[in-house]
């Protein structure tokens, strides 16, 4: 299973990539990407289970705006798993919460091949 979880940290505004203090939001959305390569055999499958996994532990987790399973090219093997949280709170909650458990227990990931977790925060976002 080859897992890279990407958590994004991006002002609401569009003056988000000014420094002075005065122009910066209070809010934040953070997305937290994680990136799956599947064989083609075993795609069908991890699309069905992944997607019923996400259903099933997602529905009611507080501050997540959306979640989407986001489906490769054709002869492409990584899959992304998208999580938009209302902020770095929801987030964080999230990540220790009964949900986040499940989710990651799920027997999922052994469809997939690899892991490693990777953390970006954004740095200007149009």
């Amino acid at each position: 299973m080859h897992i890279i979880a990407i958590a994004v940290r991006a002002s609401a505004g569009r003056d988000s990539h000014r420094h002075h203090a005065n122009n910066r939001e209070k809010t934040e959305v953070i997305t937290a990407v994680t990136e799956f390569t599947v064989a083609a055999p075993a795609q069908g499958a991890f699309e069905d289970h992944f997607t019923a996994s996400m259903h099933a532990t997602l529905t009611d987790v507080p501050g997540l705006r959306n979640a989407r399973l986001l489906r490769p090219r054709k002869g492409a093997h990584r899959y992304l798993a998208a999580l938009d949280f209302e902020d770095d709170a929801a987030f964080t909650a999230y990540t220790s919460s009964e949900a986040s458990r499940a989710a990651h227990a799920d027997p999922t990931h052994s469809l997939s091949d690899d892991n490693g977790v990777m953390i970006f925060e954004a740095v200007m976002q149009v």
